[in-house]
């Protein structure tokens, strides 16, 4: 049993590489290995590129194998001769590809890139063997006679027995036409050949728009169940965007799902986001928060939201000599801005992942921006003591002395 399945593979992988996918002389966008994959297995290039692109975004897999297609599968000639509808990838071409795939395969060297890499290898290998016949056409009967003087027989994946083998009456000799196969009007055979019949249209394809509708329905349910559980926000993109890009594989063998397009390439954008943010905690809604502070005790331990705006005002807030107040406020996506009272002893933590940070006179912009210091007011040290930790994935972080 398992002989037989390592046979199977094997035979897979050198069918694939004997009739792999060729890249088209037009259609392609970049280099055509979407337009190759769709026309050999019968996948709408559209998706096939929706695909290469949301990989290439989340996890660098799709950019590591789009190259890679680029660099080994033959691409479409004209030029005629014994090898006449192939060419291979020329060298000044190889060598930028292969320049560009270190970088795309350093930036892939991560568990997410590893396991795209292992399913984009998995998909090929089983498109290539359920469908292998797609896409396929014979060589015509007189394409093969000028190739190589050989016989193809319609339907016949390869040419046949070659003409000289067969002698050269059957090149040479004349045939009947069709129409008068009894010979009993020599006078017709001066007569054109009747034309053949029209072929029936083909019929129309079904819509199955079901296929977009459910995939729908299943992506919203499963971002509605990843919030419940208070996933955080970047896993609850990233699953969304999984349960589209199965619709949108589902719809390429059914000839549907495009639809799916224009969902899929927001919430793509927003996981690539959320995923570069390094606060990374439960999803806690969103929310514009404002609070107003008399005295110490109304003051909370923390405040937190995942999208919108925090703001403190302590600045008229009274607080004496030895009171210690300590609080700490978090937001993925917003702003939080806290006012101190003029004469209080302000211990400060600003982070801003990605955005600014001012806080005790000082700024810091970028990636990681982050403050920490000590700021005693101008009546010197006394007035009480305020400790503050305050985070910011994306926006910013802000501490206002009245």
């Amino acid at each position: 049993m398992g002989r037989s399945s390592t046979a199977k593979f094997e035979e897979t992988l050198r069918d694939f590489w004997a009739n792999r996918p060729v890249r088209p002389r037009r259609g392609g966008k970049i280099a055509g290995v979407c337009e190759a994959i769709g026309l050999r297995y019968g996948i709408d290039p559209v998706l096939v590129r929706i695909v290469f692109v949301v990989g290439a975004f989340y996890t660098g897999a799709g950019l590591v194998l789009y190259l890679l297609g680029w660099l080994l599968l033959p691409k479409e000639d004209d030029t005629g001769g014994a090898n006449a509808g192939k060419r291979s990838t020329s060298a000044i071409v190889a060598l930028v590809v292969i320049m560009l795939l270190i970088p795309a395969m350093m930036w892939a060297m991560r568990l997410e890139g590893l396991i795209g890499l292992v399913i984009g290898f998995g998909a090929v290998y089983l498109l290539h063997r359920n469908y292998r016949e797609r896409g396929v056409t014979a060589p015509s009967r007189d394409a093969a006679a000028a190739e190589g003087n050989t016989w193809v027989y319609p339907g016949a994946s390869a040419p046949q027995q070659p003409l000289s083998e067969l002698g050269q009456d059957v090149r040479t000799r004349p045939e009947p036409p069709a129409w008068d196969p009894l010979g009993a009007a020599p006078f017709a055979w001066d007569l054109p050949e009747p034309s053949e019949p029209q072929p029936e249209p083909a019929p129309a394809r079904p819509k199955r728009r079901w296929v977009t509708l459910v995939t729908l329905g299943i992506a919203a349910f499963a971002g509605a169940m990843s919030v419940t559980a208070a996933n955080p926000l970047s896993f609850t993109f990233a699953l969304t965007l999984a349960v589209l890009g199965a619709g949108m594989i589902i719809g390429a063998f059914l000839h549907a799902g495009r639809g799916l397009i224009a969902f899929a390439i927001p919430v793509a954008a927003l996981a690539v986001v959320m995923a570069a943010i390094p606060v990374g905690g439960p999803w806690r809604g969103v929310e514009d928060m404002q609070r107003t502070f008399e005295t110490v005790e109304e003051v909370g331990p923390h405040y937190a939201t995942s999208v919108g705006n925090i703001e403190l005002h302590m600045d008229d807030m009274a607080i004496t000599t030895g009171q210690n107040l300590r609080t700490s406020a978090e937001v993925e996506l917003g702003a939080i801005t806290v006012y101190v009272p003029r004469n209080a002893d302000v211990t400060a933590k600003c982070t801003a992942g990605q955005g600014i940070a001012t806080c005790l006179g000082q700024e810091r912009t970028g990636q990681n921006a982050r403050i920490e210091g000590f700021d005693a007011g101008p009546d010197g040290p006394g007035g009480g003591n305020i400790d503050l930790d305050l985070r910011a994935g994306a926006g910013s972080v802000e501490v206002i002395r009245d």
